[in-house]
């Protein structure tokens, strides 16, 4: 995974007060229940706007260790300067088995939830079966301002969704299909 070295102060109440709801964006409400065992063939977890289970953007990192979909506590990219973001795999004995991710904490917040396998959006974007071009026009359907851009410094094509100025979702590709989606957006390290 790449990660952040500008830090972006998104919180669920920016989200909100720019208007982004969750049936808008191609995003599912959270599920009913509490947090899946972790078990092999368990089917896909479905994004929300403002995370995904019991994990929400903005929440404390305290809070989101006490979920158990936590593990493996690390730091974040380096060259956005100290404090250092705190990263966790999503690999906790709480999380749904096929879900393969981080989470990226930044001044005691949840600020960034990336994804490589197990998850889903209400729309169908999934890492590794949908391409960049299936992932932008699904997002510029649902009514969102979307950039596709291809990076040569990374090697692949950024999508980004934004309800207006905000991010909501983003995915990046080293070919045609996306092998990440992240909330709000993919971090990079450069």
């Amino acid at each position: 995974m790449l990660s952040l070295p500008l830090r972006p102060a998104l919180t669920v109440a920016a989200l909100v007060a720019a208007g982004a709801g969750a049936g808008a964006l191609g995003l599912a409400a959270a599920p009913a229940g509490g947090a899946q065992a972790r078990a092999a063939g368990s089917a896909p977890t479905v994004l929300r706007l403002d995370g995904i289970g019991p994990l929400k953007l903005g929440m404390s990192r305290a809070a989101a260790v006490k979920t158990g979909w936590l593990s493996g506590r690390g730091t974040g990219c380096p060259l956005g300067g100290t404090p250092l973001p705190v990263t966790y795999a999503l690999d906790g004995k709480g999380a749904p088995a096929p879900i393969s991710g981080t989470a990226q904490f930044d001044g005691g917040k949840l600020t960034i939830l990336t994804f490589s396998k197990g998850v889903r959006t209400g729309n169908g974007t999934a890492p590794g079966r949908t391409t960049t071009t299936q992932m932008a026009a699904r997002y510029r359907t649902a009514g969102f301002k979307v950039r596709a851009e291809r990076s040569e410094l990374f090697g692949g094509t950024f999508v980004q969704a934004s309800r207006g100025d905000v991010p909501v979702i983003g995915g990046f590709a080293r070919g045609k299909v996306v092998q990440e989606l992240a909330l709000p957006s993919v971090p990079v390290c450069e």
